[in-house]
């Protein structure tokens, strides 16, 4: 068995980005992917390409503006699956951020922004600020602070990279998991089984990147346990977090929202996508590995956010959620509470096991640079990393019948089963009925394609 390059374990959004810049590169590239592609917290974000407003409080000016940079790129790269749009600050009397510093805060989020500046930032009283939003709760209302972020369907651009990295010869395995790892001469030999067929997978890999996310500290121990039996098991790396979300019909005027908790001061988005309004996040620790209910919210979560979206807008008091969802983030273990931990990212040396970890969603590219960098001394190459701002492939842009969708999606985007489809090659799973009228004629091509 000829050796490849590089292994990716991982088909999130950081693994993704790992094989497409390796493939875009000339390494030779499998990426395995116990599920679909994007499957966990990758298509649970808050749907933002965004420097992070509330990390300039914790003093993170660089991961801000390392942020605000990719924002920009992702941007240009993909314009029909991210879009700019505005925000409004709400502040209230007795908030725990003053008018003048969230002014000051909003002044430098746009000088970090330096030449990718969108939209300028801005301050509106409280009539004008009604006047955009009158949903907004009025008791005590001072005005709002104005700036403008991205909104991205995180699902479906983490296929566009994926497609990237196949379309520059990456080899990419969905719903393929690896169960064993051995030495090898030339490298690792990496043992997977396709649950859909039931076929196996080989291949012997020079390098191997662990890039699975809340799973992390889990598939480090297989791959010590396998390549160096007898050792200790490798200390965790993670302190995992819950993020829950609930997604409405549209809430707003076409604004973002920025709120601040009544309950703990947290920093709460609303966020307007598609035709819908997304509310969140939650941080709720998690173990690592976490169990499979980890991804799911809980009554608690679904109280605590419906109570604040409330508090922030009355009318919504009695509007009914037609979705929830969640997804754990991976972060890097500190001393910190969950809900300050750092969004930088960690990339760890283990021999050929090279374990990238952490960040956030913008910064994905600079998490592939980092990892590549890393690979690139363990295979002796000399050559720099060159990345690219080409754009992206482009989605489906033709008729929205379920049929045309489903074509497209087995035959470009690597979909394999019914969720893969209704749920991140589409948003058919927000639709009223939640894509039950579209699934059977979806089922019929999938079988029709897949056989």
């Amino acid at each position: 068995m000829e050796p490849i390059d590089l292994a990716v374990i991982g088909g999130g959004i950081t693994g993704l980005g790992v094989a497409r810049l390796a493939a875009r590169n000339g390494l030779s590239v499998a990426l395995f992917e116990r599920r679909d592609l994007a499957s966990g917290a990758s298509s649970a974000s808050s749907h933002m390409l965004h420097g992070g407003l509330r990390y300039l409080e914790q003093m993170q000016f660089s991961l801000v503006r390392e942020a605000l940079r990719e924002r920009s790129e992702l941007l240009r790269m993909a314009p029909a699956l991210a879009r700019p749009r505005r925000f409004l600050f709400p502040l209230h009397k007795g908030a725990r951020v003053a008018p003048w510093r969230l002014r000051a805060g909003l002044a430098l989020y746009d000088a970090l922004s330096g030449a990718s500046r969108l939209s300028t930032r801005g301050w509106t009283g409280r009539r004008e600020t009604l006047a955009l939003e009158p949903g907004l709760a009025e008791n005590g209302l001072v005005g709002a602070g104005h700036y403008s972020d991205v909104v991205m369907d995180d699902a479906r651009l983490a296929v566009a990279v994926a497609r990237d990295a196949s379309d520059h010869g990456a080899a990419i395995h969905t719903w393929t998991e690896v169960h064993s790892v051995h030495p090898a001469e030339g490298g690792v030999e990496i043992e997977a089984r396709d649950a859909l067929n039931g076929s196996g997978v080989a291949v012997i890999a020079r390098v191997v990147v662990n890039a699975t996310g809340p799973w992390t500290d889990a598939t480090r121990r297989l791959l010590a346990r396998g390549l160096t039996p007898g050792s200790p098991d490798p200390e965790p790396l993670l302190r995992p977090s819950r993020g829950s979300h609930l997604v409405f019909p549209p809430l707003t005027r076409g604004h973002g929202i920025v709120h601040l908790a009544r309950s703990d001061g947290r920093v709460v988005f609303l966020v307007p996508f598609e035709r819908y309004s997304l509310f969140g996040t939650t941080e709720v620790e998690v173990s690592s590995p976490p169990a499979d209910s980890a991804s799911r919210p809980v009554a608690e979560e679904v109280r605590y956010l419906r109570e604040e979206l409330a508090s922030l807008m009355p009318v919504a008091a009695g509007a009914a959620p037609i979705a929830a969802f969640a997804g754990v983030r991976p972060l890097v273990a500190s001393e910190r509470s969950v809900g300050s931990a750092s969004r930088e990212h960690l990339v760890k040396e283990d021999g050929a096991v090279i374990t990238v970890c952490g960040g956030k969603w913008t910064t994905f590219r600079v998490m592939a640079r980092d990892t590549l960098a890393v690979v690139a001394r363990r295979l002796g190459r000399s050559q720099p990393i060159a990345e690219s701002s080409d754009p992206l492939p482009a989605p489906w842009a033709g008729a929205p019948d379920p049929e045309s969708l489903a074509t497209f999606a087995v035959e470009r985007e690597m979909a394999r089963r019914l969720e893969d489809v209704l749920r991140r090659r589409t948003n058919l799973w927000l639709e009223p009925d939640r894509g039950r009228i579209a699934a059977p004629r979806v089922a019929t091509v999938m079988a029709d394609r897949l056989g």
